[in-house]
Order: structure tokens, then C-alpha cells, then sequence
């Protein structure tokens, strides 16, 4: 059974988490990663099994935008710097067409997950601060802030906080930062604060101190508290985590301490989830490390990307490196093999309907595509090749497999002229050089790729020098190898006045 499907069993079988509302968060702290993209996609694979049984369900994405700056993206921080301890809701935008910093981020991530199908509906955490839908929250947590207290203590470990300490930051009403502001007092209508200069290490306060009130969006919950209101002012009943947040004692058991003891809510459906690496670091938006979210929908197509996420075991760590291997071909083939058995990864990882995809189609293979380009064939040629007609589906596959060869693939697909002649181009045999030298002549006239194939053949059989030696010398001249794809194609691609040039060059050094 498909982990989605046996998540969607248990839940069901419970009798506990009606109405089934699916949620997942997300701070807009930098440009996404693919990781990013996990967290929704395994909701969204949840949301649609629960579906699949012919249950009510919902589903949501919240976006954490009330949530201080505390670093930028390497690209912004020169042009935000200042703007740290902001909410980023008020931290500017670099792109005009947007309000502010966390809308252009939260675009950002909206648009990759969206192409991998995600159809939650968006909730701004700024927007329920602000209407008001939190109040009632922000009461109980002030009111009960011993509590809180010693449920960090009794979940985590960690020491007890300072004396006086409250479950609340507020917006500073001088220097507008959020970061560095501490709530000591809390009077039933207003809580006392002060913008501390050297509360956190990233951003400096300016020591005002005043007194307001805390509804309506003058401030917010600390992360943990936060997290356990969103549950109930949303009315979540499922929602996953991370390892980083689901470990014993962590974030995650907090947030359920609280969401039951302090907020007399129920705790949602827990299930927490490995992560997927990359090349086998963990990514993070905020420090720019990874591949971005935005860069996957540039190198897979929708359903192969969905795939990724959807064939993982989520309680098992999995990793993807695309960079100089082939876990891209790799993963078209696990994917091919699972829409020819129409595996259950495979119906979860759908987002649009495509004739092609009708009982009986073999799809072509991604490898196959990427082998015959790397030989210099043209479209037509490999649908001959492939026995297939032209398709959406294999226009598809051209232009990824183009995409791989371009940026990811090994060096044994990759047929570039090198930028200095060649080891190996300094031992061809003296036949050898003489072919090449007729093969400047070649040039001598404009001549197209399938006939300059037929002519360099020809030549060959001309000066009596084997075909196979032939054109090795062609291949060791301008890429440093003993093959490669159709020579025609491979020299008119490189130009007449390069291919000249590198072997002018050649037989220059041979004549010292």
C-alpha cells in the first residue's frame, strides 16, 4: 500500500481528525528550494488519497509571512540590508510588481509548486493577525504563559525562561522591527515591551519602550505557540513535519502540547516526514543552499518532478544529485515503469490528463532521446528512430533531454570542443593528420551536416585510411575523445572557421 494511502486508512479509521482539513506552512525567508517542495507535495498526495476514499477534504498552504527577516538571499542582502527584525510583510520588495518581500518569495515557491499540481488554497498568516482571527489565541497564551513555560520545560528540556517572560512580539511603534522587541508585562487589555538593542545577533533595536494593545496585528505568537494557533484558528486537523521539527522533544511535540493544553484544541494528526537531499547536503532557502524550486521545473516535467517526491518513502532519507550522473535518466525510467504497471505513484503524481497516456502506450525512453542527440540526430530523425509519432510526449522528452546534456549530464554524454587541442590529438598517426588536413578542404565550400557526413566517409576510402581510425582523429582533434556523435554534425555545429583553425593548429605542432 502506498504511504499516502495507508496515512489516508489510519486517519479514517481513527474516527478523530473530521472535518479532514490538510494543512502545511512555510516562511518566505528566501528563495525556495526543492526541498520546499516535499512538504506540499506529500500534503497534497494525502489530501487526494483522502479524496480517492470519497471523503470531504480540505486543503491549505499557509505562508508565514509575519515572521521577522533575520537574513536575506545572498542576491538581496546588499539592496534589504537594514531591514532585518522587520516583519516580512513590510520588508520592501526587489520587484516592483510586488508589496513587499514576502509576497515576491511566496510567489516564487507558488508558481513551482503549482506546476507540480499542488492545488491547496493560500492562507497569509499577516492577514489572520490582522483581521483579528487570532485574538482569541493571543489571550490565551498571555493568560497562560506559565503554562507555556512549563511545557517547554516538560517537552524539550530546556531551561525556564527568564522571569516575566510572555508568548509575544510586537511590532516596535518607533523603529517598526518585530525581531527585537520583548513583551514583559501584560495588563488584560495591553502588554509592556521593549525594542532591544542587542536582543538577537542579526538585527539591533532601538530602545523604545511603550505599551499596546496586542490584537489586530500589532504583533505575533513566538514559532512554536504560533504554530499550535494557526490549528486552531484555521481548524487543521492533519498536518505533517519535517525531522528537523519532528524529533523527540521538539518543535513539533511542543506545538501539540500546546494546541491540547493551552488552546483546548485538538492535536492534528501527526506524521512526520525524512528529507530529500541534494547531492547529499540539506538545502535551506534562507542560505541559498540547494537547488532552487524554481530551477527542478526547468530540468523535469510536471508529473516526472511530482514523481520524485511522490515515489520516496517519506520515512526513509532519499537523496537526488543530478549534477555529472545519471540520476535524471534514472528517474524517467522509474517513472516510465511505474505508468506502464499505473502504480499508485504514478496516479499520485499526475497533474494534467494527456492522451498519450492511454492503456497500452510506451512511452519513450528519456535515455534513448538523450543517446540520440548526443549522436547529433535531429528530431525527425529519432521519431524514425523511436518508431514514434510526433507526440507532445516525445517533443517533451527532447527538450529535457536537451536540457540534461546541456547542464547535468556525465562528461561521456557531453561532445564540446575543448578550449586547447587535446592530449591525445598530439599522437595521431601521420595517416591520420593527412585526413585531417583534407578534411580543411572540406570546409572550403559551405556544405551541409549530412553531406559533410557522406564527404568525410568518402574521404576516408579515398586516402585508403580506416573509417574507424578516421574519424577517431576527428573526435581526438576538437573533443579529446576516441568517439562521439555523427562527425558531420559535430563539426558543422563547432563552425568553419574553428574546425580550421584547430586543425591548422594540429598539424602546426606536428611539423616541429
Amino acid at each position: 500500500m502506498h504511504w499516502a494511502d495507508k496515512i489516508a486508512k489510519e486517519i479514517i479509521a481513527s474516527g478523530k481528525y473530521k472535518p479532514y482539513w490538510v494543512d502545511d506552512m512555510k516562511t518566505p525567508s528566501g528563495f525556495a528550494h526543492i526541498g520546499s517542495m516535499l512538504g506540499p507535495v506529500i500534503h497534497s498526495a494525502i489530501y487526494r488519497a483522502l479524496k480517492d476514499t470519497g471523503s470531504d477534504a480540505t486543503l491549505t498552504y499557509v505562508f508565514n509571512d509575519f515572521d521577522p527577516a533575520d537574513e536575506f538571499p545572498a542576491i538581496l542582502e546588499e539592496t534589504l540590508e537594514g531591514h532585518q527584525g522587520e516583519a516580512l510583510k513590510m520588508v520592501p520588495s526587489p520587484d516592483p510588481e510586488f508589496k513587499n518581500l514576502a509576497d515576491f518569495l511566496a510567489d516564487d515557491l507558488k508558481k513551482s509548486i503549482e506546476y507540480l499540481g499542488f492545488e491547496a488554497k493560500y492562507i497569509s498568516s499577516w492577514e489572520l493577525y490582522h483581521q483579528g482571527k487570532f485574538d482569541e489565541v493571543i489571550r490565551l497564551a498571555l493568560d497562560n504563559s506559565e503554562k507555556i513555560q512549563d511545557i517547554y520545560q516538560k517537552v524539550s528540556g530546556s531551561a525556564k525562561k527568564e522571569a516575566g517572560w510572555l508568548p509575544f512580539q510586537v511590532i516596535c511603534e518607533k523603529c517598526g522591527k518585530l525581531g527585537t522587541t520583548r513583551v514583559f508585562g501584560w495588563d488584560g487589555e495591553k502588554v509592556s515591551y521593549r525594542c532591544e538593542p542587542n536582543l538577537v545577533t542579526w538585527a539591533k533595536g532601538c530602545g523604545y519602550e511603550g505599551k499596546v494593545s496586542p490584537f489586530g496585528g500589532t504583533g505575533k505568537l513566538p514559532w512554536k505557540v504560533d504554530w499550535a494557533a494557526h490549528w486552531k484558528v484555521i481548524g487543521v486537523t492533519i498536518e505533517g513535519a519535517g525531522k528537523d521539527h519532528a524529533s523527540a522533544g521538539g518543535s513539533y511535540d511542543i506545538a501539540m502540547a500546546i494546541c491540547k493544553e493551552v488552546f483546548n484544541y485538538p492535536e492534528p494528526y501527526k506524521f512526520p516526514y525524512e528529507f530529500i537531499l541534494i547531492g547529499g547536503k540539506k538545502m535551506s532557502s534562507s542560505k541559498g543552499v540547494g537547488f532552487k524550486a524554481h530551477d527542478l521545473v526547468k530540468i523535469l516535467p510536471a508529473e516526472v518532478a511530482r514523481f520524485l517526491f511522490v515515489n520516496a518513502d517519506i520515512g526513509s532519507q532519499s537523496n537526488f544529485d543530478p549534477i555529472g550522473t545519471m540520476a535524471i535518466p534514472d528517474l524517467f525510467d522509474a517513472y516510465d515503469k511505474a505508468w506502464e504497471a499505473r502504480s499508485r505513484s504514478y496516479v499520485l503524481s499526475q497533474v494534467g490528463g494527456n492522451a498519450a497516456k492511454a492503456k497500452g502506450f510506451i512511452p519513450p525512453r528519456f535515455r534513448d532521446v538523450a543517446n540520440y542527440l548526443s549522436q547529433g540526430l535531429g528530431e525527425k530523425e529519432i521519431e524514425e528512430k523511436m518508431l514514434q509519432k510526433k507526440t507532445g510526449l516525445l517533443e517533451e522528452r527532447i527538450k529535457f533531454a536537451k536540457v540534461w546534456l546541456e547542464n547535468y549530464a556525465p562528461d561521456d554524454y557531453k561532445f564540446e570542443m575543448t578550449e586547447k587541442v587535446p592530449e591525445g590529438a598530439k599522437k595521431l598517426s601521420s595517416e591520420q593528420k593527412g585526413y585531417l588536413g583534407q578534411v580543411v578542404k572540406l570546409f572550403e565550400k559551405d556544405i551541409e551536416a549530412d553531406s559533410l557526413q557522406v564527404e568525410l566517409y568518402n574521404l576516408s576510402k579515398k586516402l585508403r585510411i580506416k573509417p574507424s581510425d578516421a574519424f577517431a582523429a576527428i573526435y581526438l582533434a576538437f573533443i579529446g575523445k576516441t568517439h562521439g556523435p555523427r562527425a558531420g554534425v559535430l563539426l558543422t555545429n563547432f563552425g568553419k572557421e574553428k574546425v580550421i583553425d584547430r586543425i591548422t593548429n594540429i598539424l602546426k605542432e606536428g611539423d616541429k
